[in-house]
């Protein structure tokens, strides 16, 4: 099974990985992940939400969300 993480550091939760998965592996929602100061920043400054793994199981390894991902912050491992 294929592990996928995303970092929090990059993320800003602009949504394409949800759009690309077609395994429905992320959702968007409201962070509540301790962030140093100017992450949380850049955070808030685009909606306080960023991507979170919520079926990774599902994950059949495609590789979509890493292409589509702006700011490189997923990364899929088999």
């Amino acid at each position: 099974m294929p592990r996928v993480e995303v970092d929090h550091h990059r993320c800003e939760g602009k949504k394409p990985c949800v759009q690309v998965c077609p395994e429905g592996v992320f959702a968007i929602r409201k962070s509540d992940v301790p962030l140093p100061f100017l992450i949380r920043l850049k955070v808030l400054a685009h909606g306080g939400k960023q991507a979170f793994v919520v079926n990774e199981a599902a994950c059949t390894a495609c590789m979509k969300c890493v292409d589509a991902c702006p700011e490189t912050a997923i990364r899929v491992t088999p």
